[in-house]
């Protein structure tokens, strides 16, 4: 599923590529089940100029003329793919948005294989409503470890899943928070009563270095091939993954579990991460080197 640095990467790629050009037509393929009042709202956008591009958390938030916005969710295998209007097609396109300016004409595809995906057509009320759905951004500057860890004990669960829920957090997904629980030294069935504020402090710089890494690396693309950017291309995340699809811990070099919390697989390390009295552990020389190598 594309995460935060992969939305991100499409958010500014599009902002640089699309802004000022107008949608000359739309096609929705017969055998894309898209709601009938979306497919409406989503061919009156025809004429309408593109004006800026940004994300909120996992959306991709398209700003066009007369207070309307394009938004797609990429959910589980979605894309979106800037073409020229000569390139070949390209697997499993649901909607493809025709652009045009000064007679140039690009191809805009969402494409989806297993049709998790949405798209909706919002104002800017509707954008508004969407954003107060989402949680912390980890990005933001003033939010503070105290601020944190008050919405991390907001929610009596493990700590991997408090990570994963947008209404607590946004934009982080599986890969980034397994990452970041393994650099903060957190087994991720941790309860969220038992995290401190000296690890929500560690917590809160590991998920920062990650994203901030991914959106660097221009996201991350699994052995699945789904993930690329509007071009096309893959992301290099993976060849910095920390934790996630390890076998061996890059720091004790013992065997990486494998786990599923409500579904999703977690990788940790159960000698780097441990539970409950993890805060207990003292660090050795080497571990202490190795974990500045890791960030």
């Amino acid at each position: 599923m594309p995460e935060f640095p992969e939305v991100y990467t499409i958010s500014q790629d599009l902002k640089k590529n699309i802004i000022g050009y107008k949608i000359k037509n739309i096609q929705v393929f017969k055998y894309y089940k898209l709601p009938s009042p979306i497919n409406t709202k989503l061919k009156n956008t025809i004429g309408l100029k593109i004006l800026d591009v940004e994300n909120i958390a996992k959306n991709i938030v398209i700003k066009l003329s007369k207070d309307t916005y394009i938004v797609f969710h990429l959910a589980m295998t979605g894309r979106i793919l800037l073409r020229e209007s000569s390139h070949k097609d390209d697997n499993w396109v649901k909607i493809v948005l025709e652009l045009e300016r000064n007679d140039k004409i690009l191809h805009l595809k969402f494409a989806d294989m297993r049709q998790f995906g949405k798209v909706l057509v919002l104002n800017k009320q509707g954008v508004s409503t969407l954003a107060n759905k989402y949680g912390l951004d980890p990005l933001e500057e003033k939010i503070t470890p105290e601020k944190f860890l008050e919405q991390i004990k907001s929610k009596k669960t493990n700590i991997k899943n408090v990570l994963l829920d947008q209404k607590i957090i946004s934009g982080v997904g599986n890969i980034y928070a397994t990452d970041s629980l393994f650099l903060s030294r957190i087994h991720p069935k941790t309860s969220t009563q038992d995290i401190t504020l000296e690890y929500a402090t560690k917590l809160l710089k590991s998920i920062r270095q990650v994203l901030r890494e991914g959106i660097k690396n221009r996201g991350s693309t699994l052995p699945d091939k789904m993930y690329v950017d509007i071009f096309g291309k893959e992301g290099h995340q993976q060849n910095h993954f920390k934790i996630y699809l390890k076998q061996k811990c890059p720091m004790c070099n013992s065997k990486v579990e494998f786990i599923k919390i409500n579904g999703r697989g977690t990788y940790y390390c159960p000698t780097c991460q441990l539970y409950k009295n993890f805060k207990d552990k003292k660090l050795t020389k080497e571990e202490n080197k190795n974990q500045k190598k890791l960030f």
